[in-house]
């Protein structure tokens, strides 16, 4: 677990480096994102997946060659009421929720300088998830509550559509692998927003 978090922030800290370079005049997106992750494990389904939203800082070391940062959170939650006694009308209730912060940082490589700008790219970085689960019966309430950091990595493939020089639309997709004592977590990823453009070259 340290060494996962070293890593992670060894990792963060030098995109971040990057990030804040001195060079006044290069390029620099800030994204908003909708997400979809769904799990890609045999026996799960992609209607299981988490809906969320992120934020993408995205700095061009050359125009062809970016670095950023990522922070995505999803969430979902479920209920359910079940009868204790039908004969009394006593009700019970199961309510959970799971919560998940991703933060990574990327590279990534544009095949164009064009309106239209194909990519690829790497991310990796910290997993965080958190779970609870409520259980009412009759007067009686159960709270039970988790939480686990992970590390994990992921290849991506990316479209950019630069409607104006400062505005544009993104749309990519990513394979997360997250790793795990004995188990590894596998789930697709598929994002779109828009983008901004901070600074120009």
């Amino acid at each position: 677990m340290k060494n996962t978090i070293k890593l992670t922030a060894a990792c963060l800290l030098l995109v971040g480096a990057l990030l804040l370079s001195s060079q006044a005049q290069a390029q620099l997106q800030a994204n908003l994102n909708g997400n979809f992750l769904a799990p890609t494990e045999s026996g799960s389904s992609f209607s299981d997946g988490l809906w969320g939203g992120g934020v993408t800082l995205r700095y061009f070391v050359n125009p062809k060659l970016a670095v950023g940062l990522n922070g995505r959170y999803f969430t979902k939650s479920n209920s359910a009421s079940f009868v204790l006694d039908p004969g009394i009308g006593a009700n019970g209730s199961v309510k959970a929720s799971v919560n998940l912060l991703m933060v990574t940082g990327q590279a990534e490589y544009f095949f164009s300088q064009s309106a239209l700008r194909p990519y690829v790219g790497v991310e990796a970085g910290l997993y965080r998830a958190a779970a609870s689960v409520e259980i009412t019966s009759g007067a009686q309430t159960l709270k039970s509550a988790d939480n686990d950091s992970k590390f994990g990595v992921a290849p991506k493939v990316g479209l950019q559509y630069a409607i104006s020089p400062a505005f544009g639309v993104n749309a990519d997709a990513g394979y997360h692998i997250v790793f795990a004592e004995g188990d590894t977590g596998k789930m697709l990823l598929l994002g779109a927003g828009v983008y901004f453009v901070v600074g120009q070259r």
